[in-house]
């Protein structure tokens, strides 16, 4: 079974800068978010403390999405390597796997905290980014 070819901000990543999933990448998108702390009150007059749970909220959650980046040549890894830190730079990756294009994760970039290079063709990038509104996952028109 092949993995899925990721979608970010519109560009077949693979065929635009050789970017691959990795199995920690699956794994990241897949984890169940966290919760916002619940409303609760502490009484000196009661034992315990009361918590409202009638309308729970997710919480915005950092991931570290692990992918690869491939070329056949050096020339072509520094080239896919320039495009795809400019299209970093940009800020926001809206992202979606090929075998589930209706689910788009709205991700913030902040960083890349981790980068290994194998070989001049092959490398591994921790990417660091926070998905504001779990929630929401749907696609948006940027226009």
């Amino acid at each position: 079974m092949s993995s899925p070819t990721i979608y970010i901000n519109g560009k077949n990543a693979k065929t635009e800068w050789g970017i691959l999933t990795t199995g920690n990448t699956l794994s990241s998108l897949l984890a169940p978010v966290s919760m916002k702390e619940r409303v609760s009150n502490e009484s000196r007059l009661e034992h315990g403390r009361r918590t409202d749970n009638s309308d729970p909220k997710v919480a915005a959650r950092e991931l570290n999405l692990e992918i690869q980046m491939i070329a056949d040549n050096e020339a072509q890894f520094y080239a896919r390597h320039e495009a795809f830190c400019a299209e970093l730079e940009k800020g926001v990756i809206d992202m979606y796997l090929s075998d589930r294009p209706e689910v788009v994760y709205h991700f913030d970039y902040n960083s890349c905290p981790q980068y290994t290079q194998f070989r001049r063709g092959i490398a591994t990038l921790s990417l660091k980014v926070t998905e504001t509104n779990p929630k929401d996952r749907t696609a948006h028109d940027n226009d």
